[in-house]
């Protein structure tokens, strides 16, 4: 009797060791349950990287404006300028009887020019450093009314082209009846220039 009452006092102590040394314990019923570990959250790829394509470039103007070389003289080189006249004087009756256009460039034939123009009195000076003499003549004319002019002098880069005007009388005028040779002298500031060219226009005076 003694021996079973120790087994049955033995049993219970047994399996307390065997519960123990599992180290879990098992929740009782109706007690608060554990909350599960929350899962990762999935990871997010980062955007691609889009590089622009690069779009047309602008060229920029390019600078046509050429610089004047040394010594060009009053306009720029390639462009277009009227050059300023100073006019010696015009003349209806002189002596240089045939059509010419005539460009001046130094002193010696100045002076054999102006002997030719019969204007008398001394010729008017002039810088030939910087300047020529343009004269343009008509040539010898039956009456009055007759003129010419150097009206526009333009240079273009190194060239200069004169324009001159011939003025006759119209039709029916009443002229003086007497023999005329008019002519047109003046100054220009063109000494640099290498070539020279003439326009001519022609004008009817009206009677008055």
């Amino acid at each position: 009797m003694t021996h079973y009452r120790s087994l049955a006092l033995l049993f219970p102590a047994l399996l307390l060791a065997a519960g123990c040394g599992t180290g879990r314990l098992a929740p009782s019923e109706g007690g608060p349950t554990a909350s599960p570990a929350p899962e990762p959250a999935p990871a997010v790829e980062p955007a691609p990287t889009i590089t622009p394509e690069p779009g047309p470039v602008s060229a920029g103007t390019a600078d046509t404006t050429a610089s004047a070389p040394a010594g060009a003289g009053y306009a720029p080189y390639g462009g277009t300028a009227s050059v300023q006249i100073r006019r010696i004087g015009q003349y209806s009756q002189s002596g240089i009887t045939a059509s010419e256009r005539r460009v001046i460039r130094d002193d010696t034939s100045y002076a054999q020019f102006w002997s030719s123009l019969g204007a008398g009195g001394q010729r008017p000076p002039v810088d030939f450093t910087r300047d020529v003499v343009v004269a343009v003549a008509g040539g010898q004319r039956n009456t009055g009314g007759y003129s010419i002019a150097v009206d526009r002098v333009d240079r273009a880069g190194s060239g200069v082209a004169v324009e001159v005007v011939e003025t006759t009388p119209g039709r029916g005028c009443l002229m003086t009846q007497a023999l005329t040779q008019p002519v047109d002298v003046v100054v220009v500031a063109a000494a640099e220039a290498r070539t020279w060219s003439f326009r001519e226009r022609r004008v009817e005076q009206p009677c008055e």
